[in-house]
């Protein structure tokens, strides 16, 4: 019985994750904001992360001060 029930649960997982896409949507989905490991969203948690800590992580370039301004 308990397997049954976790093979069922295993089979709701499993279809609850596909999902089929449009060509017209797969665009958005190939668009470089949506890759792991976006350079664009290094450097902007980068930036949040020179304003709220007044300093920058080891290897980022130079930036602003801890008030945000450039």
């Amino acid at each position: 019985m308990k397997v049954k029930l976790y093979l069922i649960l295993l089979f709701i997982v499993l279809l609850a994750s596909c999902k089929v896409v449009k060509p017209h949507e797969r665009i958005f989905i190939n668009d470089p904001e949506m890759q792991l490991g976006s350079d664009e969203m290094d450097n902007y948690d980068n930036y949040v992360h020179s304003i709220r800590e007044g300093s920058i992580p080891a290897g980022s370039a130079k930036s602003s001060g801890g008030c945000g301004c450039n």
